[in-house]
């Protein structure tokens, strides 16, 4: 038990243990992405899951429509309440969206991860490049490590302290939930605390671990390619020292054995930079569509935030700019790690190679310039400009909503 325990922990940061983190953790989902793992789910995740869906169902779609449409409301307290429920609910609705499609597509999903285990095994242990993606992956898991936390923690301690301190003779704290009303009311209280619980097993922790499983499959891509990076750095260093540490030749071969050991490199290097764009790109192609899901409805959620006050969605307005916050970041990171490796091209000194290895570098750079994006709906490419216009976007409908009362 320990020793799983240890699989989660910072000293354990390869590819295949990263993604086994993750797949035990989508497995309490029923969301089985890794094809190694051949063991059943146990039943009692399938339960869950099914119990947590349909509390969402009667949490959100049900008794968000009965509240905002039939109830009677005169106090403006609740019509305040009623925006913040609009913003629980389309929130909610992008994150059990998002799942529910990765979930259709599952198969596809395992592809794509046999893929990426594939090409981390053609790396070779202890060289080089493998020392530079684990490097690289320890920042990634670290990052993951951080958001899930924080994330969780933000959940366990409102769920935890919520019914502790919220005056259970006031009602303004509470989501009206139909056929629960007076909310504050035994048993009423107990069985909405109880919905909201399983409600955040699909609204907060699914969403929560795919985001993760994002973050881990680009942040392998982010790695393979600085690590491509660093080996074009020292392309003509290691011809060098290759030359050098073999037996005694003549002088004269010494630019052809040196041109060889060059050619040889340099085919790799563009076969892995053009399987991991290949690999990337089925990966946009899946990822896409939820992501503009999930982010169009998270924009709407956030503008109703504000309508409702901040003082009243203190537990949703972090969750929804975090989930937006570190999608932008991820493929920041990665459209960095493609510029790394443009640049690296340049600084190859390529103007030591013969004309033929001149002619690959040349191809290398136009392949290069093409490059890696994390995009929602193949419209807009997640990227610290992209979070800045989604804050600069909401803001102005915000303010505009605001100018017309």
């Amino acid at each position: 038990m320990f020793e799983e325990l240890r699989q989660f922990g910072l000293d354990r940061h390869d590819f295949p243990t990263l993604l086994r983190n993750v797949s035990t953790l989508l497995r309490m989902l029923t969301l089985n992405i890794d094809s190694r793992n051949t063991k059943r789910i146990p039943f009692i995740f399938y339960v869950w899951t099914l119990v947590a869906l349909s509390c969402y169902v009667y949490g959100f779609p049900i008794s968000v429509f009965w509240f905002i449409f039939i109830r009677d409301v005169e106090e403006e307290l609740l019509k305040q309440r009623k925006i913040i429920a609009f913003a629980q609910l389309t929130v909610c609705t992008g994150s059990v969206t998002t799942f529910l499609y990765m979930y259709w597509n599952k198969n596809k999903l395992k592809r794509i991860i046999d893929a990426y285990i594939l090409c981390d095994s053609k790396v070779v242990p202890n060289s080089r490049m493998s020392r530079n993606i684990k490097g690289t992956l320890k920042s990634v898991k670290k990052r993951a490590l951080i958001f899930w936390i924080f994330i969780m923690s933000q959940v366990v301690i409102y769920l935890t302290v919520r019914p502790l301190i919220v005056d259970r003779n006031s009602t303004k704290d509470y989501q009206l939930l139909w056929g629960l009303d007076p909310i504050v009311e035994t048993p009423n209280f107990e069985i909405s605390l109880f919905v909201i619980t399983m409600i955040s097993t699909v609204s907060v922790f699914a969403p929560l671990n795919m985001l993760v499983l994002l973050m881990v499959i680009a942040g392998y891509s982010e790695a393979h390619m600085l690590a491509l990076s660093e080996e074009l750095l020292y392309l003509w260093e290691d011809a060098v020292i290759d030359y050098q540490m073999q037996p005694s030749k003549e002088e004269s071969n010494q630019i052809t054995s040196m041109d060889e050991f060059v050619k040889r490199r340099l085919d790799n290097i563009i076969k892995s930079h053009a399987q991991s764009i290949q690999m990337f790109q089925l990966v946009d192609d899946l990822f896409r569509n939820g992501i503009a899901i999930q982010f169009i409805l998270n924009s709407i959620s956030l503008v109703a935030c504000l309508m409702g006050g901040l003082e009243n969605t203190y537990a949703q307005t972090p969750f929804t700019l975090m989930v937006v916050g570190m999608g932008c970041y991820t493929g920041q990171n990665l459209m960095d790690a493609s510029f790394t490796f443009e640049a690296a091209v340049y600084r190859c000194k390529w103007e030591k190679f013969d004309n033929n290895n001149m002619k690959s570098v040349l191809l290398m750079l136009r392949c290069a310039q093409k490059t890696m994006k994390l995009s929602a709906g193949g419209v807009a490419s997640l990227s610290y400009a992209c979070f800045t216009s989604i804050a600069r976007s909401i803001y102005s409908v915000y303010t505009a909503f605001q100018s017309r009362d």
